[in-house]
Parts: structure tokens; C-alpha cells; sequence
């Protein structure tokens, strides 16, 4: 299934040649979603709903999830809600992040104090009917800044503006019930860029 959403996705980009910044806006095919194992009944939905800042918040529902996914510069922010009846467990050492490279990258999520971004994440439980707000940012983009007040730089998604049109990603987000575990793979395609 394939359904187009425009994510006004501010990049700051610093221009070599003149150094002063520019600002533009990705535009993202959100191409699928895996569930492995597939639900039998095929009973999914897509949608899409513009939001204030301009971004595009993309929702994903079946039968045991319903997860709202906006794509900022540097993360995939999501709000979950636990549709099933069991308590939900999000194993985040098993979530990842594959780049437009091909890389499958580690990912931490909100609340991770970023000088113990290589240490082992808890998984988190959601009860019945709870709403999870997160994110899941590449722990590869997180770089040590000393020229930066709070000691930390994090890199953007996407760089190369025009050059990333057609490159793929892909954000790995396993979740488990004590009846079942559920692996979905949400995946996007660059679809634009323009200069602003």
C-alpha cells in the first residue's frame, strides 16, 4: 500500500560556499508497513493529518496499535496507543533505524540521558488503552560537541537535499504481549525536496 504525505521537514542546511543557511522541505512517500506476523484479517488503516507547525503527522491503526508518526529533522516522533487487552512491552534494544545507506542503526528513545546512550535501554510497558509519546533518534547522530554548551550535536536524517530524492528508510519497532510478539517495520521513501 502506498499513500504520499508531505512532512514539512525543516532542514537547516549551511551552505559551503557562503556560509549562511537556508531553509527547505522534504516531502515523504511513507511507501508500507510490515507487521510480521501479518494479521489474517488484513484489518489496517492509513491516514494523514496536517498539523500546526506544518509537518505532517502520518497514522498507522490495526488491531492491537494505533501509532501517529512525525518524521522532524534528526528523529521519528510517535504517539502510541495499546489497542489490545494485554499490556504492551516495547523492547528497545530490538527497534532500529536502517538509513538511506542501508545501515541498520541503534536507536534510543526519550528520556535515554544521552551520556548513557551506549548502555542497555529498559523496555517500557503501556497498559490497555494507554498512549505512549516518544521518539526514536539514531544513537549514531548523537556526537560529542565540546563547542556546544550542552556537549551534544545531533546530526539530521537527511543532508543532501536534492541528491536524497528516491533514497529509502525504514524505522524497526518490535512490540510484544505476553500472548503474542509483533515486529513492524514502517518504511519511507524521499519524495522531494524544495529550497524555501
Amino acid at each position: 500500500m502506498t499513500v504520499k504525505f508531505t512532512v514539512a521537514f525543516l532542514v537547516l542546511w549551511v551552505f559551503v560556499s557562503c556560509g549562511t543557511p537556508g531553509l527547505g522541505i522534504y516531502s515523504i512517500l511513507m511507501e508500507d508497513v510490515h507487521c510480521v506476523p501479518e494479521y489474517d484479517t488484513k484489518n489496517m488503516m492509513f491516514s494523514t493529518k496536517g498539523l500546526p507547525d506544518g509537518t505532517t503527522e502520518y497514522t498507522y491503526e490495526d488491531l492491537s496499535i494505533r501509532i501517529g508518526l512525525v518524521l522532524t529533522n534528526t528523529r521519528f516522533a510517535f504517539k502510541l496507543k495499546n489497542l489490545t487487552s494485554d499490556t504492551l512491552c516495547i523492547d528497545w534494544e530490538k527497534a532500529a533505524y536502517i538509513n538511506q545507506h542501508g545501515d541498520t542503526l541503534r536507536v534510543i528513545h526519550n528520556g535515554v540521558d544521552l551520556a548513557q546512550r551506549t548502555m542497555p535501554q529498559d523496555s517500557t510497558f503501556l497498559a490497555p488503552g494507554a498512549l505512549l509519546e516518544d521518539f526514536l533518534l539514531p544513537v549514531d547522530n548523537v556526537i560529542d560537541d565540546p563547542t556546544n554548551f550542552s556537549l551534544w550535536k545531533i546530526n539530521y536524517l537527511f543532508y543532501d537535499k536534492k541528491e536524497n530524492i528516491g533514497q529509502k528508510v525504514s524505522v524497526i519497532l518490535p512490540l510484544e504481549t505476553k500472548e503474542e510478539a509483533k515486529r513492524y517495520h514502517f518504511f519511507f521513501v524521499i519524495d522531494n525536496w524544495k529550497d524555501m
